[in-house]
Parts: structure tokens; C-alpha cells; sequence
């Protein structure tokens, strides 16, 4: 016998588990179509109820019931959660910056900044911690993902039992997307064969658009909607992905407004800018430069920001600028020639800091225009980290030679001055504008030890919530603490469970009470805050900060032997109660309290999967990790493959290596690539020749680009219609890092050309490139010489194509 409909209302209730003091909202009759409920939340997914209709025989004898659709509680509001890249806590005009970002300064004005907000000091640990509010080794970031070792905090897998904000709001029936930047799927999981757990989509996140990785460029970008690349910039001349995902985001949330009007929504908009590869549009790079903001150099500029945050009550008239570090070069001691092309740099940065503050105004616009502004939170964190100095003291128009440590001189950078900024460059400031961005902090991007490096200006806006509009707030806090304040906000507890797995506690605490007037100077509840990155460490505590002295320099990436860990390294302490900028160090006059925070530490680091403790950095980039590849030293394809990741391809990296295709020509002659790795930024390619007037067609090709700086090219002869084997082999002329040596190309079995490379790539091809078969996507390999267009399709047939690699050499006792 069936329940009978009406007995169901209580039943229906208990069947979740839920009590009326649950303070669940059950709206409308249980069992219509109509019906909509919350959920307690301590699980997730919510179990389903039991049926409440009646079933007999036949249908007209029973009765239908369905289970109602969850919803948020009423009143939780629309959350449009935006975080910057590489930014620095002096860059904006809305914390002392000279660089306008009307668009923070808006949220600014309508609600409150904070100046005591913090970060881990790099990239992809900060949206970790972010999007699970826990500490970046609880989640297995304590590095950049590029960098991950086997240890649990340092792995890059974010564990099961620390689900993400994504999954709790999504469970709890909200919208939830994500656009720009994914640096949170490991690199060894970031290819079309998955596994796809830890994409933003199977992160909670409903719906991505942007790009995996730690940076991309703007131009053309490795971008994906969901799981699969696209590529919307190709025959789209000034296609830019700031604004572009701009365009996507407001289209999203348009569309959510008509469809499902009642339907909160969480939109996490995390641009590239303002990480490397500067690229903002010629309009923008225009509309800056004019500013002249940067004429009068980086001393001038620090000094210009430092007022201006004492005049807006950034800074209190106690706080001191710290000094100008001696390892960067004074901006008086600088020839001509480097002023130049510095000032150039920085225009071109602030024009894209200026590009991205404006593209994230259309959206907060966008939400206006739709009716959605008094109901939506808007929290806009200006920077995962401080800014950063990684294109070392000089700047380069290419990010990625920082990366295989090779600095470019002045004088080769100045051939890419007109172009700064554009698709033909990839490029990064000088170390010296980084420090400047982070006044009035010392050090930069990387370093976790001092404020430099994680100090970031953060405004939160939500009308009727957030009562005191223009005001600031000092509160000491760190990224963690942003998802118990979403939580908060709309009334969601932190799950028991998820998926069937016990979840660990949030580790950070919620800032919603800060959001009063009289809130302004109350104690902040965030007491005690570890940092750790790359062997530089500090621990906050009550207003006192002990920090190592980093022994190592963020613009000087090297594969040396940094000094011991643990005793290579000083210890400062400061009280920032009364010394915000950490200018006076106190360690040698308060050994014991240096001694207790220093314990604590230790405490912390044990606490939450800190140890071991490793200070190496390029070093670590090739480390083996859990890939498809790893372990093979034989790979092979045939026809068409595109869009694959480095952690899925055959790496030739520092080994001896031999590609082999097996091709057939038409009738007619054919032209195209036969494999790449790379682009114009660096990497390789073997291909047919397009030609020039209809001459020099169909030669085989095989290009080395040494990251944009040297191009090497094997020739051979042109191919007739018929099948014939191309094989490029390669051996370096000793074991080690970027070794140089020699290349022989053979076609049809027959040497046809042989040349040397004095030096090799050493650590890594472009991050945003990617291995394609039978074509070349977003960028060519080749610059003047066999210059051609992507995707250069080849158009013969590629039966057989096949790599064969030098073991990987082995590690004893290492990651």
C-alpha cells in the first residue's frame, strides 16, 4: 500500500534527516513539479528522498511525486569572485598605484578594502588554497604544479576529503563556472586522455572557460571550453582573450539571468593578466604610454605610491618604505639604452594591468545592467602573489628564457622594442619594476618569508551587507579565509561529507565580520598563519611575523645548489603592529621570542604537510611524476593529433632522440607539418616547405628554435609523389642540461644534411605550446626562413610517425 500524499509532508522531511531547527526552506507543495528545497548540507551530494507518491497497478490509481529541485537559502546572493595574476600589492590606483583600475576603485568605493590580506607567494598554491580554503600543502600545492614532487604537500592533487567551493555550492544548488586561468589540474593530468577529476569540471565548476597552465599568451592561447581546446583566434586578427573571456562570462551570466532568473550563481574570473606574457591591445598600450607614468623610474615611481597609500590610509603615517635591495641595479646607475627599453616594459605591463581592471568593469556592468548588483558579492583580489621579478634584472621579450635560465642582454631585447607587447613577443619586465610594484613591502613574487611577496589588495562589495562604504580594513588575513566567508554569506555550512568522503575541516576562518562600521578596528580572527615556498618560510602570529632571509633570488632562477635548507638560512623578526612593513628587524634583540615563533613554525609545518622542506627550483622542473609518458622511451602515431600536452608527449629534452615519418606524397607535391613541439617562442618542427611563388615547395625541413633567440634548420631535398622515410636523429655531446650536439637528417635512408647546436633547451619548451601531428597550432616554430602560417596542415599522408628516445637518466633517493 502507497504513503498517502497527504501524510507525506512530515515524512518527506525525515526522510532527509531534516528537523525543523535544520532551518530548511521547503517552498511549495512536496512532491509538484514545482517544489524546491535547501539541504541540510552536511552531505554531498544531498541523498535522494524516498518516493512520496502512490504506485497501485495502474496509473490512474496511483499518484506521481517528484523530488524537489534544491536550491540556495533564500537570500544567499550571486558571488563574482575575481583574482588577478603576478599583480603587486602597489600596482592599482585603488591602493596607492599609479596605474588606474577604476573598476577595483568602484568596488572600492561601494564597499571596503583590505591591507592586511595575504597570499602564499605563488601561483597555483594561492587558487588552491583559494578554491578549498586550506593552507596550499593541505591541498598538495606547496609548489606550482609545474614543480610537483611525491611528497602529500607537495603532489599538486587536491585530496578527496578537502572538496572545493565549486562542489559545495554546486551541491547546494548553485550555478557555478569558471573563467581564465587554470593552474590547478597537474600538468601530468592535463591531456585529452584525462583523467578529468581535477579540471575545474570535475572540481565543481559546471562550466570553463580559460586556459591550464601557469600562463598563456593572450593572443593565442592553449584555451579550452570544458575539456576541449578551441581555437577562436585563428583567422581573427586582434582577438585577445581578455576581452574574449570578458564577452563569455557576460553572455553566462545573461543567459543564467533569462533561463533561471531565481538561480544564485558563482562566477570565479581569474584573467592571465597580470602574469607574463604581458599582452594587452594597441589601444590600451597607446592610452598608458601617454600617461607618461613611468618616465621618471622606478626610485620616483616607488616613492609616488608610497605617499599616495599614506594619503589614502593604505598605510599608517608610521610605516616606513623599506629600502631598495642590492641586488637590483639603482635607477640613476642605468645607461640610457636600459631606460628606454625599462620604461617601455612598464608601460606595457600597466597597460595591461589597465586592459584587465577594464575587461573585469564590463562584467561588474554586465551584472548591473541584468538587476543582479545589490544581490551579488563581489570579492576582486588584486593578485594570487606579489609581483613578479621572474624576467630577471633586465626583463626579456620571451618569459620562457627565465625559465631555462638564459638572461637576454639589453642591447637583443632592444630589436623587439617596437613590438613589446604584441603576438611577437612573450614578455616580462625588469626585476626592478616588481619591486616597485610591491611598495611599500620588500621582496617579490616567489618569496612567502616577506610581505613583498604575499601582500595583496583585496576590496569586497555586497549592497545592504557591506555597510560602510569606502572604508578600510587591517585586519591580518590570508586567501583561506575566502570560502568560509562565501559560505557565510549564503548560509552554507562546510559539508560532513562529499561524494561518501569525510571531509577535513576549512582551515580559514570567514571575514564576514569585518563587514560593519563598527567592525572597522575590532581584532582580527585569523591569529596564526604559516608560510612556506621553495625553502623561505614565516610564521604570523598575533601581530609578530619571524621570516627567513631568502638565500636565494627570485629574478636569478638557476639549477646551482641552494645552501642547506635549514641552517643555510637567517631568521628576522618583526612586530607588524607597529611596523607594518617589516622595516625593523628585532631578531637580535629578542632571541627568545624569535625562538618561540621559530617553534611554531616547525608546529605549523608538521601540522599541515609542510615537511620536507626543499629549497631547489629549476631543479625540480623535470622531476619524473605519474604521466602517460613516463617511462616509455618509444612513441607512435599516425595522421592527425593535436593540442597535446608536454606531460603527454615525447620529451627530446637533454637525451639523444630519433624521429622517424613514414610519409606519401601526391601527385603534385605536398607541403605542411609532419610533427612540432613548440612555437615561436621555442621548440621544433619537421615539415614540408610552403614555398615562396610557387618555388622551393615540398623541401623537408627539420627547425630547432632555441627559445626565440637562434634557429637552426636541416634541409633536404623536395619529394616527389610517392612514399618516402624522413628520419631526424639527435645526440648531445654530453650528458646534462641544454648540452648541445649534433643533428643528421636522412631521407629515403640517405644523409641529406648534418649541423651542430652549440646549446639545447635545457628545462622547458613554451608552457602554453603544445605536440601536434599533422599540423601546428596557435603559434609557427619557424620566424623568417620557411616562415608559414598555422595550422600549415600537411598534405600528403602520414602513415607511420615514431620517436625513439634515450632513457630518462635515473635518480637515486630524489623525486
Amino acid at each position: 500500500m502507497g504513503i498517502p500524499r497527504s501524510a507525506f509532508a512530515g515524512a518527506f522531511v525525515l526522510a532527509l534527516g531534516w528537523t525543523p531547527s535544520a532551518a530548511q526552506q521547503v517552498i511549495g507543495t512536496p512532491g509538484s513539479a514545482d517544489a524546491t528545497t535547501t539541504i541540510t548540507g552536511q552531505q554531498l551530494p544531498s541523498p535522494p528522498p524516498k518516493f512520496g507518491g502512490v504506485i497501485k497497478e495502474k496509473a490512474v490509481e496511483s499518484s506521481s511525486w517528484w523530488a524537489p529541485r534544491i536550491v540556495p537559502p533564500k537570500g544567499a546572493p550571486n558571488v563574482l569572485l575575481i583574482m588577478t595574476d603576478d599583480q603587486g600589492f602597489g600596482a592599482p590606483s585603488t591602493f596607492g598605484g599609479v596605474i588606474p583600475t577604476p573598476s577595483m576603485d568602484r568596488i572600492a568605493k561601494a564597499g571596503v578594502r583590505y591591507t592586511n590580506f595575504h597570499s602564499t607567494s605563488l601561483c597555483s598554491p594561492t587558487r588552491a588554497a583559494l578554491i578549498t580554503g586550506r593552507n596550499h600543502h593541505s591541498v598538495g600545492y606547496g609548489v606550482v604544479g609545474e614543480i610537483a614532487t611525491g611528497y602529500p604537500g607537495y603532489d599538486s592533487i587536491i585530496p578527496l576529503d578537502k572538496g572545493t567551493l565549486g562542489t559545495i555550492l554546486k551541491e547546494n544548488g548553485y550555478a557555478t563556472s569558471w573563467f581564465g586561468k587554470d593552474h590547478n589540474t597537474p600538468s601530468y593530468q592535463s591531456s585529452q586522455a584525462g583523467p578529468f577529476h581535477q579540471w575545474p569540471n570535475g572540481m565543481g565548476f559546471e562550466y570553463f572557460y580559460g586556459f591550464v597552465g601557469g600562463d598563456a599568451s593572450q593572443w593565442q592561447p592553449n584555451l579550452f571550453r570544458n575539456t576541449t581546446a578551441i581555437y577562436p583566434f585563428l583567422n581573427n586578427p586582434g582577438w585577445n582573450l581578455e576581452t574574449a573571456m570578458a564577452d563569455e562570462a557576460i553572455q553566462y551570466i545573461k543567459q543564467l539571468k533569462e533561463v533561471a532568473p531565481g538561480k544564485p550563481w558563482l562566477v570565479y574570473y581569474v584573467p592571465g593578466a597580470t602574469h607574463a606574457p604581458h599582452h594587452p591591445t594597441p589601444e590600451w598600450i597607446k592610452k598608458i604610454s601617454d600617461m607618461h607614468l613611468f618616465d621618471e623610474g622606478w626610485s620616483t615611481v616607488r616613492e609616488k605610491i608610497f605617499a599616495n597609500q599614506k594619503r589614502l590610509g593604505i598605510m599608517p603615517d608610521n610605516a616606513r618604505l623599506t629600502p631598495w635591495p642590492k641586488g637590483l641595479p639603482e635607477w640613476d646607475s642605468l645607461n640610457l639604452e636600459e631606460k628606454k627599453l625599462f620604461i617601455k616594459q612598464a608601460d606595457i605591463y600597466g597597460a595591461y594591468l589597465a586592459y584587465a581592471d577594464h575587461e573585469i568593469g564590463r562584467v561588474i556592468q554586465a551584472v548591473e545592467d541584468l538587476g543582479q548588483l545589490d544581490n551579488t558579492l563581489i570579492i576582486y583580489i588584486g593578485g594570487d602573489n606579489g609581483a613578479s621579478a621572474e624576467g630577471m634584472v633586465n626583463g626579456t621579450p620571451n618569459e620562457f628564457t627565465t625559465f631555462n635560465g638564459v638572461p637576454v642582454p639589453v642591447k637583443d631585447q632592444l630589436l623587439w622594442y617596437p613590438f613589446w607587447g604584441s603576438e611577437r613577443t612573450f614578455p616580462h619586465f625588469a626585476a626592478g619594476w616588481a619591486w616597485t610594484m610591491d611598495t611599500p613591502f620588500k621582496w617579490v613574487k616567489q618569496v612567502p618569508s616577506h610581505f613583498g611577496g604575499t601582500a595583496q589588495g583585496v576590496v569586497m562589495s555586497w549592497p545592504g551587507h557591506i555597510n560602510d562604504a569606502g572604508g578600510i580594513r587591517k585586519q591580518f588575513h590570508h586567501v583561506i579565509d575566502i570560502v568560509p566567508t562565501i559560505l557565510e554569506a549564503a548560509g552554507i555550512p562546510q559539508p560532513e561529507m562529499v561524494n561518501g568522503i569525510k571531509q577535513d575541516p576549512i582551515e580559514g576562518v570567514s571575514m564576514a565580520y569585518t563587514w560593519e562600521k563598527a567592525a572597522a578596528d575590532s581584532a582580527t580572527t585569523h591569529k596564526t598563519q604559516y608560510f612556506e615556498m621553495l625553502g623561505n618560510r614565516a610564521i604570523y602570529q598575533d601581530g609578530w611575523v619571524a621570516a627567513t632571509t631568502p638565500a636565494t633570488l627570485p629574478w636569478e632562477l638557476s639549477t646551482a645548489t641552494p645552501p642547506d635548507v635549514i641552517t643555510g638560512y637567517n631568521w628576522e623578526l618583526y612586530d607588524v603592529r607597529e611596523d607594518p612593513t617589516q622595516f625593523d628587524d628585532l631578531a637580535a634583540r629578542m632571541p627568545d621570542k624569535l625562538k618561540q615563533m621559530q617553534d611554531l613554525f616547525y608546529a605549523e609545518a608538521k601540522k599541515y604537510n609542510v615537511l620536507p622542506l626543499d629549497n631547489s627550483t629549476l631543479a625540480r622542473w623535470n622531476t619524473p611524476r605519474p604521466s602517460l609518458t613516463a617511462g616509455r622511451t618509444e612513441f607512435t602515431y599516425s595522421g592527425e593529433l593535436i593540442g597535446t600536452p608536454a606531460s603527454a608527449a615525447p620529451s627530446i629534452l637533454n637525451k639523444a632522440y630519433a624521429i622517424r615519418a613514414e610519409v606519401e606524397i601526391p601527385q603534385g607535391g605536398a607541403e605542411g607539418m609532419i610533427v612540432t613541439h613548440g612555437g615561436r617562442f621555442g621548440g621544433y618542427g619537421l615539415f614540408l616547405s610552403k614555398g615562396e611563388f610557387g618555388a622551393g615547395r615540398g623541401k623537408v625541413v627539420f627547425l630547432y628554435n632555441l627559445l626565440d633567440l637562434k634557429r637552426t634548420t636541416w634541409e633536404g631535398p623536395e619529394l616527389e609523389a610517392g612514399k618516402h622515410t624522413i628520419v631526424f636523429e639527435f645526440k648531445p655531446e654530453a650528458p646534462g642540461l641544454g648540452k648541445g650536439g649534433t643533428g643528421v637528417l636522412l631521407v629515403d635512408g640517405k644523409e641529406v644534411a648534418r649541423n651542430t647546436l652549440e646549446h639545447t633547451t635545457p628545462v622547458t619548451f613554451p608552457e602554453d605550446e603544445t605536440f601536434d601531428v599533422g599540423q601546428d597550432t596557435r603559434t609557427g616554430v619557424a620566424l623568417l626562413e620557411y616562415r608559414y602560417e598555422p595550422p600549415f596542415k600537411f598534405t600528403g599522408k602520414l602513415n607511420k610517425l615514431t620517436f625513439k628516445l634515450d632513457p630518462e637518466p635515473t635518480t637515486q633517493g630524489k623525486n
